[in-house]
């Protein structure tokens, strides 16, 4: 059920929120953990100052009934002594440049490596990371920045870096050839990562980047959008899109990642987006909070009763998923897929 439920996720979150969640009974079971919880935006690492005991803090969040996802970006930080770049190194997991030596792109935590989920070998390597991870009581993954995206003027990497990709997929080739599976490849050894951690448990992954077969491995959210009307728009055709592309489990960031929404905004997209396949509120560090209270009284009675009507429509949106996975339907369906009944009358 953790996919059907409502989620939330702001900057250093914390179980609080939560509770003000259950204080105003306004539905919210699943707390999502952004970079900011790394040490100096290290994956697989935790922030000392903020998360001095991370398994703690997730038994305090499941004691309230509350689920907790963390962010894992494909970048990883070039750096002397950090466990992770030094196990990579180590094992030659990295993404080549033409002349043979791993390239170096700007992330997040500065001049980033990135391994190479081409290869089933450089997967495995990276589902390890993923299994011990979970350790700390994580009950999901996030994986962002997956295009794989930089932050220079480049947006991504160069089309002329070597993957040694394996035989059956297409051998060694360029970035050009593997650029649009290579956020899929990273969610398949993400979720192949969970199931080493447990194979009695349904894992759960988020991706931002996909493509054909995603769906097999990962959830896809449409990304970082912005706080207007127009967006709030795009969200619809969007997720329909991506239902009728084979991905049922979908969303966008509700109430928009960047800019402040206003109440009426927030309570219109928060009406449209409790009945979205995968519902998240999301927004970047810096704009106003975006829990249903801050917008005032009217707004947070408006998100209680589109979050309790998804609620109660639980049971059926699971029977939705439950097709979907025998026969590949969209859980949101364009009007068309209710039959050659359906009459639609525009005005």
């Amino acid at each position: 059920m953790l996919v059907m439920i409502f989620h939330c996720c702001t900057y250093l979150v914390l179980s609080q929120v939560i509770r003000t969640f259950r204080e105003k009974g306004i539905p919210c079971d699943v707390v999502w953990m952004d970079i900011d919880y790394m040490d100096g935006f290290r994956c697989f690492t935790f922030d000392n100052n903020h998360f001095p005991d991370p398994k703690s803090m997730v038994d305090d969040l499941h004691s309230i009934g509350c689920k907790s996802i963390w962010m894992l970006d494909p970048g990883i930080k070039e750096e002397k002594g950090y466990f992770v770049y030094e196990s990579g190194s180590e094992n030659d997991v990295w993404i080549k440049k033409a002349d043979g030596s791993p390239f170096i792109g700007e992330v997040w935590p500065g001049d980033c490596v990135f391994p190479d989920f081409t290869s089933e070998r450089i997967r495995t390597w990276w589902a390890r990371l993923v299994r011990d991870f979970i350790s700390n009581g994580v009950d999901g993954i996030w994986n962002d920045m997956n295009e794989p995206a930089m932050t220079t003027t480049t947006k991504t990497m160069p089309e002329s870096n070597i993957h040694r990709g394996d035989a059956d997929i297409g051998g060694v080739q360029n970035h050009s050839y593997y650029h649009n599976v290579y956020g899929m490849l990273m969610a398949r050894s993400t979720y192949e990562g969970m199931v080493m951690s447990n194979t009695e448990k349904r894992p759960f992954v988020l991706t931002r980047a996909g493509f054909i077969g995603s769906q097999r491995y990962a959830a896809t959210w449409t990304g970082d959008n912005l706080s207007n009307w127009e967006h709030l728009h795009m969200s619809l055709s969007m997720v329909l899109q991506l239902g009728l592309s084979g991905q049922p489990l979908s969303g966008p960031d509700i109430g928009g990642f960047a800019g402040n929404a206003t109440p009426r905004l927030f309570g219109r997209w928060m009406g449209v987006g409790a009945l979205f396949p995968f519902s998240r509120g999301h927004s970047e560090a810096g704009t106003v909070d975006h829990e249903p209270w801050s917008f005032g009284e009217e707004c947070e009675e408006v998100c209680r009763l589109a979050l309790l009507r998804r609620y109660r429509l639980l049971l059926h949106i699971y029977t939705l998923f439950y097709v979907s996975h025998k026969k590949g339907t969209p859980v949101a369906a364009p009007l068309f897929f209710a039959g050659n009944n359906v009459c639609l009358t525009i005005h």
